[in-house]
């Protein structure tokens, strides 16, 4: 061999060799069970049937101490025809915080849809995650297409500054796009994962202990000014983010119907002001005051007249700029009102608000790509607030929707959609948005009151820091258990108690919103659609206690929901219905009934009431009557009195 040759091959062991270490390392690691999975976003089911969100995978974003977990939502593994699969893409908005699992557009969304096409199997997975951002939207959305969605909803834009890997974010790693996504993709490996915790363990510890909230750990460059290069940074990457994710989705030919985001602009106090180096800041904080005192004595004029000057001064701080809002407003000039409060959030130091460059951006993708679909609940909150400026009405603080917020973002998303055209191409009924549009969906006192307290407690700290929030007092057994949830954020541990509770006290339609509610959590559980047919026959209501146990057998067969079908099937009169169930109950009886005996019986029943069709009489009435009662079904029975039929 020549030392050409030999230098050559010296060459390419030197190159190669670290590389099949680390390969080895990997493997090595992954073979011995070390470290957590974070190469897949959906896990499987024991019973290998369903999928659902790795509970870990914020873990690709985050640290240890900082990750975040969103909900578990099932869906099937391998799609069905008659199925309709969406998935939501969002932040803590989109997800429903402060309130429990409950409480998201995404959840009314769900309901309605079902609701109005009870034939389809509708399918909405919420992954939406808390602190995170637009490097989640694209790194989620790029794996979604295997799963068959039908569309996907996206409402976010909050946290480009903030959340995971932000360009003011405590775990930023630049402003590359290219080069987060590679730190992303070598997160999954146990090689990094192993380096992350030997770098954890050299670390002080100061971050594990009790926190405000999460946002006080990620914000790194708590001051981004207005129109400074970090704040184009932060434009400039959900930008690229979200084309290169509308790319992908447009190559897939799947629908996205993306939304503009709201914020609170009337009820939400900019959280940092920063003035212009060259301007007095003694004075020009003392004639804030001024204006402040004005205000408070109503002498709007006064202050209007002070806080022009100091805008023309300097129109960079925030607090000038909003209270010019409130100023304008109690003059009556409502359009001017809403342009300083915008104006204020734009200047906001703290950007925990999507400045109008966000929804811009949604803006130009629904024209640029023509799969994109925009959703404008920016413009909705406007128009559905009091003066046409959103505030706590519709806004809990500065972006999480109310309960009010989360219905009208859902009708935004079902207008956008019936008029995209995509229920008629799904085969789906056309949807019509009226005033009246998810008035049932089952919202729960338990709700509402876990929002409020879980707001309150967020309030105390930071960027708020407001005081006179820690003075609740949980009273009732309801109130009890929204607290209890609100320190232990176990939500199905508080369903359960609070089912107990209202079966207990007989409060039987609180038993059955909460079944309705665990429906909407897991379409797939057949013991809550049992419980809710339960429920209903408690409460006399036989048609829907039936469509339960039907939907509850259809998941999983057993005998004590085909005796149920059969027992309400029965005091309904419907025989026909019954007798679909006989045979499963006949083979697999766990009673002492004699379902054989039962099934002559209704096969009797039917052969009357044809009889009836034909020649109605007395005599069929009569005999019908009485096989009922030998039946023990006397509710079924009083449908046939004994009556002189007109012929």
């Amino acid at each position: 061999m020549t030392n050409r040759y030999k230098n050559t091959f010296g060459l390419l062991f030197s190159l190669l060799l670290p590389l099949v270490i680390l390969v080895l390392a990997e493997s090595g690691l992954r073979w011995g069970g070390y470290g957590i999975d974070l190469d897949h976003l959906f896990l499987t089911t024991p019973d290998g049937q369903y999928l659902y969100m790795n509970k870990e995978i914020s873990k690709r974003y985050f640290t240890a101490s900082q990750a975040t977990t969103g909900n578990i939502e099932f869906f099937k593994k391998k799609k069905d025809a008659n199925t309709i699969r969406m998935f939501v893409l969002g932040e803590s908005a989109a997800l429903g915080f402060p309130y429990p699992n409950n409480i998201s557009f995404q959840r009314m969304l769900k309901y309605e849809l079902q609701k109005n096409n009870p034939s389809k199997n509708i399918e909405i997975i919420n992954l939406s995650l808390t602190a995170i951002n637009s490097y989640t939207f694209y790194d989620f959305g790029k794996e979604l297409a295997k799963y068959e969605p039908d569309a996907i909803l996206i409402y976010g834009g909050h946290n480009e500054y903030y959340g995971a890997l932000g360009v003011g974010s405590t775990n930023t790693f630049g402003n590359n796009p290219t080069t987060v996504r590679m730190i992303i993709r070598l997160r999954q490996t146990r090689l990094v994962q192993l380096l992350e915790r030997i770098t954890r363990s050299f670390r002080s510890r100061s971050i594990d202990k009790e926190s405000d909230n999460l946002m006080k750990y990620v914000v790194k460059n708590q001051l981004i000014k207005y129109q400074s290069p970090l704040f184009y940074k932060g434009i400039e990457q959900f930008r690229r983010n979200m084309e290169d994710l509308m790319s992908v989705f447009h190559e897939e030919n799947i629908p996205v119907f993306c939304s503009t985001v709201g914020t609170n602009l009337k009820d939400q106090y900019p959280f940092r002001s920063i003035l212009s180096e060259k301007t007095d800041s003694t004075f020009y904080r003392e004639q804030l005051q001024a204006a402040r005192l004005s205000i408070g004595q109503g002498e709007s004029t006064t202050a209007d007249s002070i806080l022009t000057l100091l805008y023309n001064q300097d129109p960079a701080y925030a607090d000038c700029s909003y209270l010019l809002g409130k100023v304008k407003l109690a003059l009556g000039e409502k359009e001017k009102a809403y342009s300083y409060f915008n104006d204020a959030k734009q200047k906001d130091g703290l950007r925990f608000r999507a400045p109008d460059e966000i929804n811009e951006t949604i803006d130009r993708l629904a024209g640029t790509f023509n799969n994109i679909h925009k959703v404008d609940a920016e413009a909705t909150f406007k128009a559905e607030s009091p003066d046409h400026i959103p505030g706590y009405k519709l806004l809990l603080e500065h972006v999480h929707p109310t309960i009010e917020g989360h219905r009208l973002i859902a009708k935004c998303f079902l207008r956008e959609l019936n008029g995209a055209g995509f229920f008629r191409e799904k085969k789906m009924n056309e949807y019509v948005v009226t005033g009246e549009s998810l008035s049932t969906f089952p919202v729960l006192e338990f709700d509402s009151l876990a929002g409020a307290y879980s707001c309150a407690r967020l309030k105390q700290g930071f960027p708020f820091f407001e005081t006179g929030n820690d003075t609740i007092q949980a009273e009732t057994p309801v109130e009890k258990m929204a607290m209890q949830y609100v320190r232990e954020k176990n939500w199905y541990k508080s369903m359960e108690a609070l089912y107990k509770y209202a079966v207990s006290v007989k409060d039987y339609p609180l038993a059955l919103d909460l079944m309705r509610v665990r429906i909407l959590d897991n379409e797939y559980d057949p013991a809550f659609y049992s419980s809710a047919g339960d429920i209903c026959t408690v409460m006399h209501r036989y048609e829907e206690a039936l469509e339960y146990y039907r939907k509850s057998f259809t998941l999983h067969n057993t005998f004590p929901c085909a005796k149920e079908i059969i027992s309400v099937a029965l005091r309904l009169d419907k025989p026909e219905t019954a007798v679909q169930y006989m045979e499963y109950a006949i083979a697999n009886n766990q009673s002492s009934m004699n379902f054989r005996t039962l099934k002559n019986h209704c096969i009797e029943i039917i052969r009357y009431k044809k009889l009836l069709e034909t020649t109605p009489s007395d005599e069929i009435y009569r005999k019908i009557r009485e096989i009922y009662l030998q039946i023990g079904n006397t509710e079924a029975a009083a449908l046939y009195p004994d009556r002189k039929l007109t012929r």
